[in-house]
């Protein structure tokens, strides 16, 4: 297992394509900076104490709300003729100085909508790689020459699992670690707006490894899915026919017909979605309003359908090599 890891590894790395989805990759990463930090600005000490000054009274106007709506809700208290309030009380984040600042870009500020495009980003180039990488051993007869150097079949197909997927971890990794230290270099300003403390350090840092999770999981399903249909094009054909008919496509249907999202608990993505923002509450609306999402799950649950759907395909991947193998 050890001398097919590292000749799987040193095999993904040399390969052309490989290659050209890291250049790819990483130009648009340094694209996305570059665009970003144009539109950065740093607000003046005069902007900051005018934000600071507005801050405290709609602070304590949203708490009274929220409190209000809370003991409504309850039965506390009677709603107001005419009243109308949000679901669960939601009146959006709570004000701060940092939040009414009109200015450009603040990693401070973005970096969590940034993790989550990463987190695409990778997800998807990590399966085309992981895909490729053992669809043309099936498609060339690669396969079938390896098995007859090692012919143990689960080893075989173990080891190429494990290395296209910590590859791409590790650049996954690479990638996200000089993509944020770019943007700490060259974000504007120098003042507290700018400044992150230990804790959201902490929770940076967590995310990136949310990322990389999701990263690891698009490459191995990449790679199962192609290792069943012996072929690159049948993962590439099932995921763009997945994207396009099934998460783009139930989207479209419910959005056109102004619904409740019902097909929303069976998308992969909304677990992605749980699992990378710690959590997916429904969509906050008026009580006259038709709620367009029921879907709730927190950052655990997300977590645990995502494996356990990438442990359910491997498990076919390696089942189908044994049983065409046997024939």
């Amino acid at each position: 297992m050890k001398h097919l890891f590292a000749a799987e590894w040193s095999r993904l790395f040399a390969r052309r394509i490989t290659l050209v989805t890291a250049v790819l990759v990483g130009t648009l990463l340094a694209f996305l900076t570059f665009g970003f930090t144009l539109t950065g600005s740093s607000p003046t000490a005069a902007e900051q104490a005018a934000a600071a000054e507005r801050a405290g009274p709609l602070a304590q106007l949203w708490d009274q709300r929220t409190e209000h709506c809370g003991r409504v809700q309850s039965g506390l208290e009677p709603a107001e003729p005419g009243e109308d309030l949000p679901k669960a009380c939601d009146y959006g984040p709570r004000p701060t100085a940092d939040s009414l600042l009109d200015y450009g870009f603040s990693f401070h500020r973005q970096w969590p909508s940034l993790y989550y495009g990463a987190a695409v980003l990778f997800a998807l180039a990590g399966f085309v790689l992981g895909a490729s990488f053992v669809g043309v051993e099936w498609s060339s007869g690669g396969m079938a020459g390896l098995l007859l150097w090692a012919p143990r079949r689960g080893t075989v197909l173990g080891a190429k699992l494990l290395a296209v997927v910590s590859g791409v971890a590790l650049m996954s990794v690479v990638y996200l670690g000089l993509w944020t230290a770019a943007f700490l270099a060259l974000a504007p300003g120098e003042e507290n707006v700018s400044r992150m403390s230990a804790p959201e350090f902490g929770s940076l840092l967590l995310t990136g490894l949310r990322v990389v999770f999701v990263a690891m999981a698009g490459t191995a399903l990449g790679f199962s899915v192609a290792s069943i249909g012996r072929h690159t094009s049948a993962a590439l054909g099932a995921g763009i026919a997945y994207l396009l008919l099934w998460e783009f496509g139930s989207t479209l249907v419910f959005t056109v017909v102004e619904t409740t999202d019902y097909a929303e608990p069976y998308r992969l993505s909304s677990y992605a979605r749980a699992w990378l923002s710690l959590g997916v509450l429904p969509d906050a609306g008026t009580t006259a309003s038709v709620a367009r999402s029921t879907f709730k799950a927190t950052w655990q649950t997300g977590g645990l359908v995502i494996a356990a759907v990438v442990a359910a395909v491997a498990a076919a991947a390696f089942l189908s090599m044994r049983r065409r193998d046997a024939r």
